[in-house]
C-alpha cells in the first residue's frame, strides 16, 4: 500500500509572530525542509495544502499544491482540502503540519510498520510521549472527511479507534517539537543541534 502524504502549511502563524514557514531550519527554511525530507522518504504523492505565500517555493519541488482559501476557519479545511486531492484514496495517509519538523526515518518507519498490521492509526513515541506526524490507513479516508472544528477534527477519529492505535517506537525526541511561539522555536533549535553534536 502506497502512502501520500499532506503538508498542511496554510496557518496564519499568529503566536509566532512571522511566517513559521521562512524560520531557519538545518540550513533551509522549515518549509522547504519538510518538503525535502518528505521527498527523501518513501511516501509516493505529496500534497502541500498552502496559503498564498508558499506558493513560489512550493513549485521547485515534486509536489501537488492545493490552495486552501478556507484556511482561517481551521486545520479541518486544509486537511480535508489535501484529502480530497489524493489521486488513490486507498494510499495510507500521512498527516504533517508544518510547523512540527520532519524526519525521513521516523516517516518511513511508520509506513512499514503501519504496512500489513490490519491497524489503523500509526502515532510515532519518544519516551513513551506520543508525537507527530500521524499515519491513517486508507481505509479510514471516509471517516478522515467527516472531521470537523466542532467535533475536535482528527480527536474525533482517534477516540473512535482509540484501542486500535499502534505505536510505534522512535530515537528521536523532534517527534514532540510544536512551534507555535518563538519560546517554541528556540528551544526545537537546542534540541536540534544538541542531538546533532
Amino acid at each position: 500500500m502506497g502512502v501520500t502524504a499532506i503538508l498542511l502549511a496554510a496557518g496564519q502563524s499568529s503566536r509566532m509572530g512571522k511566517l513559521k514557514g521562512l524560520l531557519p531550519w538545518k540550513g533551509v527554511t522549515l518549509f522547504e525542509h519538510q518538503l525535502m525530507t518528505l521527498e527523501k522518504s518513501s511516501v509516493e504523492e505529496i500534497i502541500v495544502v498552502v496559503a498564498e505565500q508558499f506558493m513560489k517555493l512550493a513549485k521547485y519541488f515534486l509536489v501537488r499544491m492545493e490552495f486552501n482559501k478556507n484556511y482561517p476557519f481551521g486545520k479541518c479545511s486544509s486537511i480535508l482540502s489535501g484529502l480530497q486531492a489524493m489521486k488513490n484514496p486507498k494510499n495510507n495517509i500521512l498527516i504533517a503540519a508544518l510547523d512540527q519538523p520532519l524526519d525521513t526515518d521516523t516517516i518511513n518507519s511508520l509506513s512499514e510498520t503501519l504496512a500489513g498490521s490490519g491497524h489503523p492509526i500509526a502515532v510515532p513515541v519518544f519516551l513513551g510521549k506520543r508525537g507527530h506526524p500521524i499515519l491513517f490507513s486508507g481505509s479510514l479516508h471516509n471517516d478522515l472527511l467527516t472531521i470537523n472544528e466542532e467535533t475536535m477534527g482528527l480527536r474525533s477519529i482517534f477516540q473512535k479507534y482509540k484501542d486500535t492505535v499502534m505505536e510505534v517506537p522512535v530515537n528521536n525526541p523532534a517527534i514532540l517539537l510544536n512551534l507555535n511561539t518563538p519560546d517554541d522555536y528556540q528551544m526545537a533549535l537546542k534540541c536540534v543541534f544538541k542531538k546533532e553534536d
